[in-house]
């Protein structure tokens, strides 16, 4: 009954938003635009093209904007609000009261559940979680070293935890702020050393990893005709990852590798703010983020995953997921809407090959290993 009344809520929220796009109009815009007829262009046009372009050999199935190439179980009694990648290794965590866990599953066994964290006090309603690394000095030794670990956002309380990893013992929690006074999403971008964070609005906060104070805030907008100079800002950005979508070009690269990170650097102001809310402003402390960096991002209730510019917040791609889990299947199965991205930590070494990473919904029966077109990079 509380799944059911929450969805009831947020859909009545989506419906009352004239503002939001659904995913009928975001599919076909991002279509039109990548065919370059300003309109005339479907989600069928773009399966030639996109699937071409990714690796044959493992695919199970073909999609316009994806390569599906493993399904494992998942847990449909786990309400997902965020995935995250570590070390081998899948975590997850879930929402709804008494009901909000961390996970760690494995996903070279079946993505089976290793270890499983309650959220406490059990009245917390988990949302989205995210691998970081701090560097931290021996007190005795006066060394540093990295230590990794995860922190989790709560819907409506305004506090979040933080977690050691792997063993995923809670450290410690904070608390923040958002546009809506709710955490949705949040992902770390390792070069620097930020947190984007959601909160179902058209927003990004972006904040230092180290102080989790916002420094900034980015709206996320989408041009149906490039270059119109026409832009709609985008509402109920959810679950969050950072991606890179480079190729690799070394044999030797292991893909279970977490790549280093560094800190903010000499001449960053953890107090930075944007003057004019509601508008992207420059940091010229901000390392550059290069072309094939985006923040990727579910749309609540939304079949798509979006790839936004993390300087500009512009949708630059927009992948139609709608047949991975149809929606009329989804209902007569009782599950909810997409939500839940992580890389597998496997990097792009060809042309050839897209970005993969795994996704998953609320109370979804199945995790999907997918491939992600690159074409517009």
């Amino acid at each position: 009954m509380l799944t059911r009344a929450v969805t009831a809520l947020r859909l009545l929220s989506l419906s009352t938003m004239t503002s939001h796009w659904d995913v009928v109009a975001l599919v076909s815009a991002a279509s039109a635009a990548s065919s370059g007829d300003g309109g005339g262009g479907t989600t069928s046009s773009t399966s030639s093209t996109t699937s071409s372009s990714m690796s044959s050999s493992r695919i199970l199935r073909r999609s316009g904007d994806y390569n599906l190439l493993e399904v494992v179980p998942h847990d449909t009694s786990s309400f997902t609000q965020g995935l995250a990648y570590f070390d081998g290794h899948v975590y997850e965590g879930t929402g709804m009261e008494g009901r909000s866990y961390v996970m760690k599953h494995d996903p070279t066994d079946n993505m089976r559940t290793l270890h499983r964290v309650p959220l406490m006090p059990s009245h917390l309603f988990g949302e989205g979680i995210s691998h970081y690394r701090v560097w931290t000095t021996d007190e005795r030794s006066g060394r540093g070293h990295w230590e990794d670990r995860l922190i989790q956002l709560t819907y409506t309380s305004g506090v979040g935890r933080i977690y050691s990893l792997p063993d995923m013992v809670r450290l410690g929690e904070f608390e923040y702020g958002t546009s809506t006074g709710e955490g949705w999403g949040i992902t770390y971008v390792p070069h620097t050393n930020e947190f984007y964070v959601s909160d179902g609005s058209e927003y990004l906060m972006v904040w230092d990893a180290d102080t989790l104070m916002e420094k900034r805030r980015i709206t996320v907008t989408f041009e149906a005709v490039p270059g119109s100079g026409k832009s709609s800002r985008i509402r109920y950005v959810n679950e969050l990852e950072f991606v890179d979508y480079a190729i690799v070009n070394c044999d030797d690269v292991d893909d279970t590798t977490t790549p280093a990170v560094g800190g903010g650097g000499e001449g960053t102001d953890d107090d930075a703010r944007c003057e004019d809310e509601g508008t992207t402003c420059a940091d010229e402390s901000i390392p550059p983020f290069s072309p094939s960096m985006a923040i990727l991002a579910n749309l609540w209730y939304q079949d798509v995953l979006v790839s936004i510019n993390p300087v500009s917040g512009v949708i630059n791609k927009v992948y139609d997921m709608r047949d991975i889990y149809p929606k009329d299947q989804r209902e007569e199965d009782g599950a909810d809407c997409l939500n839940g991205i992580t890389v597998t930590g496997r990097k792009r070494k060809s042309e050839e090959e897209g970005l993969e990473v795994w996704v998953t919904g609320k109370l979804w029966p199945n995790m999907y290993r997918i491939e992600l077109s690159c074409d517009h990079i």
